[in-house]
């Protein structure tokens, strides 16, 4: 993150530099909520996210992550930004990134992101790395090889399965779910599941979750008050979705681990969140009945006991379950996942908690509507 160490010179020249004294000014973006369109500042956070994107692209991550701290801090900000003195007492907007505010502030846009965004390597390595299974690296290595769309991409001679899914999948995971749309699916996830197990728990998660009006792919974490019934639970409901020719295609089937991590492929990893996270799962390419669409659908099951900290490590935001994790281990000595939250002690120990609300109580965070938790 970049650091906020700054010479009188760069104060004395914009005396505007007081923060609004209602902003939570932190580097845990826990810590404070944040909306999904920001009410300020949206344009700014808009032009940034371009060349965060970019530095992501080009297989940047650490740089990227210092715009996405920025980002998420002008996300939650209260006002627009006035001067760069402003933006410079903001904890993670260092000089850099605060030249590209002054540049905006001046001029009402930001150079570089203009650039980047009529770039043709920006826009194909953006639009490679949007088919499923496809990381950075491998959208990096097609430009690199001269593939410059999809259906070059098709022709490759090295695709693995899961890229070639992806590749087919393409145009059908592109088209956005409206909300209308997820409950379509939710109401035959929901018709399928209870009918077999009555006392299933299913919760949308993901960004439908935080409330976005357009989603691209659903997130639904099922369990069950038996651990024995969870055991056989991902089997028994992706064969009925398979009977009832709800479930076309098996992206991914199974439970990623440290110790299984070998075998699952590396595109995944490097692609999909939460994919090693213990926890039974299926990413799938489910058909819309209204539509006829491929739409991805994850299904996460969750151990009764971990049900909990499965729904908030799977809610997101990335940013923000990032900064969860990041506050646990810093601030409490403890480790936060998907699958539970943990004391740092040999041997490690699994903290019991009975909700979300649980999580950020032992945590000591104060609690944050799904709805705000777009960082």
């Amino acid at each position: 993150m970049e650091g906020n160490n700054f010479t009188d010179e760069e104060l004395s020249s914009d005396m505007e530099f007081d923060l609004d004294p209602c902003f939570i000014n932190t580097k845990y973006e826990c810590l404070r909520p944040t909306p999904l369109k920001p009410k300020y500042n949206q344009c700014l956070v808009e032009l940034l996210e371009v060349i965060e994107h970019a530095r992501e692209l080009n297989g940047e991550e650490r740089n990227a992550l210092s715009y996405r701290h920025a980002i998420a801090a002008l996300k939650a900000y209260p006002r627009n930004i006035e001067s760069y003195a402003e933006a410079r007492k903001i904890i993670g907007i260092g000089p850099k990134i605060g030249n590209h505010i002054k540049e905006f502030l001046t001029t009402g846009t930001i150079p570089e992101a203009e650039e980047i965004n009529a770039s043709e390597k920006y826009q194909t390595l953006d639009i490679f790395s949007r088919v499923y299974g496809v990381g950075y690296k491998t959208a990096r290595k097609w430009y690199q090889k001269g593939y410059k769309s999809i259906r070059e991409c098709m022709k490759d001679p090295y695709l693995t399965h899961v890229q070639r899914l992806g590749l087919e999948l393409f145009d059908d995971f592109q088209k956005k779910m409206s909300r209308q749309d997820i409950q379509e699916i939710l109401d035959i996830l929901n018709k399928v599941i209870k009918t077999m197990y009555p006392d299933c728990m299913i919760t949308p998660v993901g960004g439908y979750r935080r409330g976005k009006e357009f989603s691209g792919d659903l997130d639904v974490v099922v369990s069950h008050p038996q651990e024995t019934v969870a055991n056989n639970l991902l089997k028994d409901i992706v064969e009925i979705l398979i009977n009832k020719g709800h479930l076309k295609h098996k992206l991914f089937y199974g439970q990623p681990s440290a110790k299984n991590k070998k075998d699952v492929p590396s595109e995944l990893i490097s692609s999909h969140k939460n994919i090693m996270d213990n926890l039974d799962k299926c990413f799938c390419a489910f058909i819309q009945p209204s539509t006829r669409i491929c739409r991805q659908v994850d299904l996460i099951i969750a151990p009764y006991s971990q049900y909990p900290t499965t729904v908030l490590g799977w809610t997101g935001s990335k940013q923000f379950e990032r900064s969860i994790r990041n506050f646990a281990k810093k601030e409490k000595k403890m480790t936060f996942a998907s699958h539970g939250l943990f004391l740092n002690v040999v041997p490690r120990r699994r903290v019991c908690v009975t909700s979300e609300k649980d999580v950020f109580d032992i945590l000591g965070i104060p609690w944050v509507e799904p709805e705000m938790r777009n960082c």
